[in-house]
């Protein structure tokens, strides 16, 4: 029996019960009375030295990273995230906070809410790839404060859900500009997941860009995939037995175009001579492979560096500009080449 039982027992919020504990005038007589009933009929005896600590910051955040048994797991190698868990962590340090680091499955939020419960950390952030909208409902729900890395992992957007928004669908619109510049008009694209809205958003980016420039959207040039590598390496292939291969690739994020790389040099098929590629996020890995692969830059460090400030802000109760969205640019390296005439 802990102070949420004894709230959900009298139909009350867990800072009503608080209040009582700290002998507040802001209660009403019959709700403390109430309350006090519970507690003397469950034999709930608050430590004292906890209500001490009450108000007293820990000065540290959570990092809930949440696994999905479905996805790939993150762990601190993952090419997308790991520059993110650094960038929060040396933000939190900056700032004189630590950030304490715990993994939960989508299906089982408990260890998360125990760190809340037990005042380990003053908020959260969730990193995940998959929606878990259902988490942060149940972490807002008990008043407590959490912040979301990706926009995508939820499917209501709050402004007290602090969460870097990234303009996937100008970014995309940038990368399609970029290809239709170097004379490419058959443009290809692979999308990611269709349940996230970032693969949606990128082919409507796509789309916009092809139509500005006066040249139609060709449905045939549309292979719906995942974020994955081997949708690159399926669509290629796709194209090729249909023998309608693009003359350059929009990709819509790096793992696929490494697959579509991979695809391409085994079909002896030369990137950028025949084909010109561009990947979405800018991982490590895009400098090293062969051609170097141009991608647009999704700033992960600025976004991850924004969040912890403003969660920080909240936490202290300072006044604060919140985050304006963030756009991915252009890196080009040597995976793009003009059309051949």
């Amino acid at each position: 029996m802990d102070i949420f039982d004894i709230a959900r027992i009298a139909g009350v919020s867990r800072k009503t019960v608080q209040r009582v504990l700290n002998d507040s005038d802001q209660v009403r007589t019959e709700t403390r009375e109430r309350i006090l009933k519970i507690m003397e009929e469950h034999q709930y005896h608050p430590n004292v030295s906890a209500r001490r600590l009450v108000k007293k910051k820990t000065h540290t955040i959570g990092l809930f990273i949440i696994q999905d048994p479905q996805k790939d797991r993150i762990y601190s190698d993952d090419l997308f995230y790991s520059v993110v868990i650094g960038a929060m962590i040396n933000a939190c340090s900056l700032r004189g906070y630590k950030m304490l680091v715990t993994m939960a499955e989508v299906e089982d939020p408990s260890p998360i809410m125990k760190l809340y419960r037990e005042k380990s950390i003053d908020a959260g952030i969730i990193i995940s790839w998959s929606n878990v909208q259902s988490i942060v409902d149940e972490i807002l729900s008990a008043d407590f404060l959490v912040g979301v890395f990706d926009q995508n992992n939820v499917t209501r957007r709050s402004p007290s859900i602090p969460m870097p928004v990234l303009q996937n669908e100008v970014s995309a619109m940038e990368a399609t500009h970029h290809l239709l510049k170097l004379g490419h008009e058959e443009i290809g694209i692979i999308m990611g997941d269709e349940d996230n809205p970032a693969a949606v958003e990128r082919l409507i980016g796509f789309q916009k860009a092809l139509e500005a420039a006066g040249i139609p959207f060709k449905p045939e040039y549309l292979y719906k995939g995942k974020f994955i590598e081997e949708s690159g390496r399926d669509a290629v292939q796709h194209w090729l037995d249909e023998g309608i291969l693009p003359s350059a690739i929009v990709c819509s994020n790096d793992h696929i175009a490494f697959g579509a790389l991979k695809a391409l040099k085994e079909a002896g098929r030369n990137v950028p001579g025949d084909v010109s590629l561009i990947g979405f996020d800018n991982l490590l890995l895009t400098e090293y492979t062969s051609p170097a692969l141009s991608t647009m830059n999704v700033p992960r460090v600025e976004m991850a560096v924004a969040l912890v400030e403003e969660l920080i802000h909240l936490i202290e109760g300072v006044p604060y500009e919140k985050m304006n969205p963030f756009q991915a640019t252009l890196v080009s390296r040597d995976s793009c080449h003009e059309k051949k005439a």
